[in-house]
């Protein structure tokens, strides 16, 4: 099927009982910070680097209905700006963009949207006080891994310094009951290409948003 097809409504029910569980599991895997201030942190302290990552997730979790939405139809076209509730079937991916109040952007989740509805990815960028990556997580959920009877989850974390230089770095496959998976034994029923961007404004310019600051 094109990428410019609606997405079939046979999987539309899928897709959406599959997101719904990738929450439940990225709430469940994870401790959050409550924490609603940014901190300025040490360029090369992982631990520090954590933290601010552990703060940026909370508040994407708090504010899902207040963050900036766009979904791209084509890769060749602009992404337009939406509801953050409304995501056409047409649509290839979507962007929940985070801001502060001054509009500076803290965090951007692109979500590759699955034709089958076998996988869910998402994958969010994480900026300093100066727009620069210091984290990035690719996150998957996904059907027909061989490995196990229901979903896999795959979780993927860098982390950076001021330098763009890889500094840490996580690697987690497990069920839903959170045991560890065997890479070796599973298929992953998706390919999808991305790259980490060094800073919001190449992010931005690569994917092809644009947002009034």
């Amino acid at each position: 099927m094109d990428k410019g097809d609606a997405i079939p409504k046979k999987n539309m029910s899928k897709l959406t009982y599959l997101l719904i569980i990738l929450v439940v599991q990225l709430t469940a895997c994870s401790t959050r910070n409550s924490s609603t201030s940014i901190p300025r942190v040490e360029p090369d302290n992982i631990e520090k680097l954590k933290i601010e990552k552990d703060v940026l997730d909370t508040l994407i979790r708090k504010k899902i209905d207040k963050s900036v939405s766009f979904v791209k139809f084509n890769e060749k076209d602009d992404a337009i700006q939406i509801k953050a509730d409304t995501i056409p079937e047409n649509a290839i991916t979507s962007y929940s963009l985070l801001k502060d109040s001054l509009g500076k952007i803290l965090a951007i989740t692109e979500f590759p949207i699955s034709e089958s509805g076998d996988w869910f990815i998402a994958m969010t960028h994480y900026f300093d006080i100066n727009g620069k990556t210091f984290a990035f997580e690719r996150h998957t959920g996904f059907f027909n891994s061989i490995c196990t009877e229901g979903i896999a989850y795959e979780t993927k974390v860098e982390f950076y310094n001021i330098n763009f230089k890889l500094i840490d770095k996580t690697y987690e496959l497990v069920d839903e009951k959170s045991k560890p998976l065997k890479k070796d034994s599973c298929t992953f029923p998706y390919d999808y290409k991305y790259k980490v961007s060094t800073n919001v404004d190449e992010y931005m310019k690569s994917n092809r948003l644009k947002t009034s600051m």
